[in-house]
């Protein structure tokens, strides 16, 4: 059966707060789809019993229908799981706040941010595509 995925915009919303992810990078900065095996991860968060969803990533100047970038969200509140968010920036990020595994970029949605794209969750902005 399909799965629909939201996007991380999109779950910033819906949740009503800024959100934390792992944006799908290149070795050269640009996105990874979305469709890239991410199994390593998702079993590394799994056993430190961080919840997590695959979502399709955040672009202000593109919306994808089909792949598109891709992004990990961690289902950890920002004022409530620091523990999770210091295991994830352990790992995830090196003494200069740099990403340190390749392929991946933890990032931060800003809840503002994201409202400012409310207008994607209308349908009728959809069926324009």
């Amino acid at each position: 059966m399909a799965e629909a995925l939201e996007t991380i915009d999109g779950i910033a919303r819906r949740l009503g707060r800024d959100v934390y992810y792992l944006a799908l990078v290149d070795e050269a900065g640009g996105f990874r789809d979305i469709y890239t095996d991410v199994s390593e991860i998702t079993d590394w968060l799994d056993a430190r019993q961080i919840g997590w969803s695959l979502c399709a990533g955040f672009d202000e100047n593109a919306v994808w229908i089909e792949g598109g970038p891709g992004c990990i969200f961690l289902d950890v509140h920002p004022d409530l799981g620091p523990e999770a968010m210091e295991m994830v920036e352990a790992l995830f990020m090196n003494a200069e706040g740099e990403p340190s595994v390749s392929g991946y970029a933890p990032a931060m949605l800003r809840l503002m941010k994201a409202l400012s794209f409310a207008g994607r969750d209308d349908p009728d902005y959809w069926e324009n595509f």
